[in-house]
This record gives C-alpha cells, structure tokens and sequence, in this order.
C-alpha cells in the first residue's frame, strides 16, 4: 500500500519524494517566471518609492526559491532539505501576498478617507495583518514538521493539523477582509462628497480590478491547498494517496498559475501608479493629521 507522504517519507521507486513522476521542467520553468516577477517588482517598487510592497517580493522571492528548491528535490532524491524548503516556501508564500493585499486597501482607505470603512484603515494593519502573521507561522511550522516527518505517524497528523488550521485562518481572515474592502469600495465610490475627486476614483479602479482578481485566485489556491492536505488520512493502515496529492496539475493549475496570475496583476496595475509613496497625504491633497482635526470620523494615526 502507499504509505508514504511526498513530504519527507519516500517511496521506493523513482519518483522520490512524490506520488507521481514530477515535472523537472514545470518547476524550472516556473522559477524563471517568478524570477523574472521578482525583478520587475524590484524595479517598480524602486522606481514608485513603494517600499511598503516590499511584503509582495518577499512572496515572490518565496514562489522562486520554492521551485527551485523543488527542482533540486525532483532530481536528487536525498535532498530532504530541498523537499523541505521547497513545501514550506510554496505553502507560505501566498501568506505574504495577502497581507500585501490588507497594507494595499489599507492604503487605499487612508489616501480616500477611513470614514468609509466599517473598520479604521490602521485596524487592519493591526487585525488582518496580525491574523496573517499567525497564520503564516503555523504553515510554516507544520509544513516544515509535516515535510521532516520521516514516516512518524503522530508527527504527519499533528502537523496536517496544524497545517490545517494555518489555511483555514488564512482562508477566513481573508473573507473578512474582503467583505471590509467591498463594503469600503461600494461606500466611497457612492459618496457624494468624492465627487470632485471622480477623475482620481475612476483611475484607481484598476487598482481595485488586481485587488479583486488577487483576492479571487488567493482563495482558489487557499481552497486547493486546504482540501489537499484535508483528504490525507494518517491512521496506521491507511493509504496516503488523495486525488490532489498523487497529481502534479493540480499544484500548477490551482497554485502557481493563480499565485503567478496575482502578482502579474499588481505588476500591470501597481499601487504606486495610483496611491502616493508617502503614507497620510489624502485625496484632497492634504495629510491625514490635518485631516483628522476637521474630520471626527477618521481616528487618529
């Protein structure tokens, strides 16, 4: 029977640490593309003065670094420190884009005005971002646990829990957010008092197409992810062979391409085409300090 994960426990045969015979050329492949990302959102963040999309190159550095580890785990079958790195980058990546996501509508409440928000633009640094740190913690924990098990029975289902539970608080911190950010959206692009700024709303409507599209994939490749790990059962006995986990399209279809497609959109449509580089300048073209003054509704930064 297959007892055997292809996170750290091999099968004997010539697939390594995998279920399926691995694709050398997808993995290598997908590196060049998301080096190639990692480039050029280093480029645009130096040349918008973006520093704080700085989180989004650390999810990209992660995506590059996870398929070349993975490569090296495809063609040297020891190399459990690449099977490692490579489950652990590629699992947590998407962490980052999202918390990417919260600092970028958080932006876009304090630039349009917080007091269209349900929640203040620096509670969701606080909250959502909090939440993704936690988040990306418990991945990386039981990813690296789960990868490092080496056939431990009790080590791969308490690191399937963990794991779990890293996805699902990813999964419905962000479906919060997203309903903070659509709720944001409708409100402000309504206000009548916007209206003299309606040329500067229309052009960040793109922004807000990559925030959606992002937001849409991230959850497809959450949901991917989540029923992957979810289908593995761990009892003595059992066999390990989940439709997900013994077939390769799935990881590219449901995770790199979506992962790639969001970070593609935020390299067409990027904040600092449509936000200032200096965090509390408004959209009247004032700080938000001066603002606040005036303004009760906006809280204090």
């Amino acid at each position: 029977s297959k007892l055997f994960l292809n996170m750290g426990f091999k099968e004997n045969g010539d697939n390594g640490f995998f279920f399926y015979k691995p694709s050398n050329a997808a993995a290598i492949i997908f590196a060049i593309i998301f080096g190639a990302l990692l480039a050029l959102h280093c480029w645009q963040t130096f040349q918008y003065k973006t520093t704080f999309m700085i989180v989004l190159i650390v999810s990209v550095v992660l995506e590059f670094f996870g398929y070349i580890t993975r490569s090296i785990s495809i063609t040297d079958s020891d190399a459990l420190w690449a099977n490692i790195a490579s489950q652990t980058s590629l699992i947590v990546a998407p962490a980052f884009l999202a918390a990417q996501d919260y600092m970028i509508i958080g932006r876009v409440m304090a630039y349009v005005g917080s007091q269209y928000g349900i929640i203040n633009h620096n509670k969701i640094t606080k909250i959502f971002v909090g939440a993704d740190v936690l988040a990306i913690i418990t991945q990386s924990g039981g990813g690296a646990m789960l990868a490092g098990a080496q056939g431990d029975l009790n080590k791969m289902k308490n690191a399937k829990n963990i794991l779990l539970g890293g996805l699902a608080l990813q999964v419905i911190t962000f479906g919060f957010f997203a309903f903070v950010a659509i709720s944001f959206d409708w409100r402000s692009s309504r206000a009548p008092e916007l209206k003299p700024y309606a040329s500067e709303m229309q052009k960040m409507r793109k922004l807000w197409y990559a925030f959606y599209l992002s937001a849409i994939l991230i959850t497809i490749r959450s949901i991917y992810r989540t029923a992957e790990f979810g289908e593995v059962s761990f009892e003595p006995g059992s066999a390990i062979d989940g439709y997900a986990l013994t077939h390769e399209w799935l990881l590219y279809v449901l995770d790199a391409v979506p992962i790639f497609l969001s970070t593609v959109a935020f390299n067409v449509y990027h904040p600092g085409q449509f936000l200032p580089a200096r965090k509390g300048v408004t959209i009247d073209g004032k700080s938000e300090i001066a603002s606040n003054k005036s303004d009760v509704a906006l809280q204090p930064v």
